[in-house]
C-alpha cells in the first residue's frame, strides 16, 4: 500500500474489518490451551507420582479474574434489564447491546475444553452434578454496575499488556468494548462515574510472567504490516482533522486542531518505534487524497466517526501483533478512539474486528 493515501482508499478503511477478523473460539482454545501442557512430573516404576498440576501458563495470568467479572457483570446487566423495562429508551437500548454482548466477551476467553463442557453440560445435564457457585457481589445499580465495567476495562487493558499475542487481541477488544459501554451508560442514565482510561504510561507489567511459560509474540511479518498501516493512517486521520479545521471555526475548530496534534504525536511515536525494531517507518506526507478530491458537507460530517472507527481496528490489529513492550501505545490509543466513539455510534461489535462464533455443538 503506498503512503499517500488515494481517494478511493477511504471506503476501505473499515474494509479492514475483513483482514483482521478471526475466529475468537479457535483462538482461545488454542492459546489458552497450549499454556498447561507441560509439567505433569516423571512417572515412577510401578504406578505414577502423585499428580501434581502444571503452573498456570501465561494466559492464566489474568483470565479467570476476568472471567469473574464478565459473570459479575452478566448477572447484573441482566437483572438490571429485566427491572428497567418501560424506562428511558436510550438506558434500554444500550443495557440490551450489554447484555447481548458480555457472554460473547465471556465465551472468548475460555479455554476449548471449558467450551465442549459447557455444551455437553447445556445439552445432556447431569443431575448429580456440581453446579457452578452464582457469582458474588453482583452490581445491584447503575453506578455499580458501571464500576464494574470500568473495572473490567482496566483490568482486561492490564492483561493486554502481558499475555500472548493471540490472547491480546481479544483482551484489547474486551477492553475498548468495555470503554465505549461504560460511557454510553453514564450518558444515558446520568448516573455514576466512568473515570478516564488508562494511558500509555499507566499500561506497566503488574503480574508475574511465569519462568515455565516464556512470553511469545506474534509473527515478525503480522507486527511489521499492523504497525506499518497504523502509521499510515494516524498521519492520514491528522491531515483530514487539519483539512476540517480550515473549514471550521470556533471550538469546533480547536477540536479538530487537537485531534491533528493527537494523531501526528501517535505517528511520529509509531515511526521511532518502526525505525528501532526495523519495521517500514511511513513518512508524513504533504497532501493527502479525499474522498471525492473534496468533502462535502455530509462527508465532512461522518468522515471523524469512519477515521475513528478504523484507528479502533489498526490498534488493537497491532496490540496482538506487537511485542509486550510495544504494546502500551496502541492499547491506549484503541480505548481512546473508544472513548470517542462513545457520542458518535450506537452500535459496537462485542469484540470490535474479531468474529464470535457460535459454540461447537456436542459430540453426538
Amino acid at each position: 500500500m503506498p503512503d499517500s493515501l488515494r481517494p478511493s482508499d477511504l471506503p476501505a478503511l473499515l474494509g479492514r474489518r475483513r483482514l483482521l477478523r478471526t475466529s475468537v473460539l479457535a483462538l482461545a482454545a488454542g492459546a489458552l490451551g497450549a499454556g498447561t501442557l507441560g509439567g505433569c512430573g516423571r512417572i515412577a516404576l510401578g504406578g505414577p507420582e502423585e499428580y501434581t498440576p502444571p503452573p498456570p501458563g501465561i494466559d492464566d495470568l489474568y483470565r479467570p479474574d476476568l472471567l469473574a467479572l464478565l459473570e459479575r457483570a452478566i448477572a447484573g446487566a441482566e437483572a438490571l434489564t429485566s427491572t428497567s423495562s418501560g424506562g428511558d429508551p436510550a438506558l434500554a437500548a444500550d443495557l440490551t447491546v450489554l447484555v447481548a454482548a458480555l457472554p460473547v466477551q465471556r465465551r472468548a476467553l475460555l479455554t476449548g475444553a471449558e467450551q465442549e463442557r459447557e455444551v455437553e453440560a447445556s445439552e445432556d445435564p447431569d443431575p448429580e452434578a456440581t453446579t457452578a457457585p452464582d457469582p458474588t457481589d453482583v452490581p445491584d445499580d447503575l453506578p455499580a454496575l458501571l464500576a464494574v465495567l470500568v473495572e473490567l476495562r482496566d483490568l482486561a487493558a492490564d492483561a493486554s499488556r502481558q499475555v500472548s499475542g493471540s490472547l491480546a487481541r481479544a483482551t484489547s477488544a474486551l477492553a475498548a468494548h468495555s470503554t465505549w459501554i461504560a460511557l454510553r451508560l453514564r450518558t444515558s442514565s446520568g448516573t455514576g462515574e466512568v473515570p478516564a482510561s488508562p494511558s500509555a504510561e499507566d499500561l506497566v507489567p503488574r503480574r508475574d510472567v511465569p519462568a515455565t511459560d516464556p512470553p511469545s509474540i506474534g509473527a515478525e511479518e503480522d507486527y511489521r504490516s499492523a504497525i506499518e498501516r497504523a502509521q499510515q493512517e494516524e498521519w492520514y486521520a491528522g491531515y483530514v482533522h487539519e483539512v476540517l479545521a480550515a473549514r471550521s471555526e470556533g471550538e469546533e475548530r480547536e477540536a479538530h486542531l487537537a485531534r491533528t496534534e493527537l494523531h501526528r504525536t501517535r505517528a511520529d511515536q509509531l515511526a521511532a518505534v518502526a525505525e528501532e525494531d526495523g519495521a517500514p517507518v511511513v513518512v508524513r506526507q504533504a497532501v493527502y487524497g479525499l474522498p471525492g478530491g473534496q468533502l462535502d458537507e455530509a462527508t465532512a460530517g461522518t468522515l471523524p466517526t469512519t477515521l475513528s472507527q478504523g484507528l479502533l481496528l489498526d490498534h488493537l490489529a497491532l496490540t496482538g501483533a506487537a511485542p509486550f513492550e510495544r504494546r502500551p501505545l496502541s492499547i491506549a490509543a484503541a480505548l481512546a478512539e473508544a472513548e470517542l466513539l462513545a457520542g458518535r455510534v450506537d452500535r459496537m461489535d462485542p469484540l470490535p474486528g474479531l468474529v464470535a462464533e457460535d459454540p461447537p455443538p456436542a459430540d453426538g
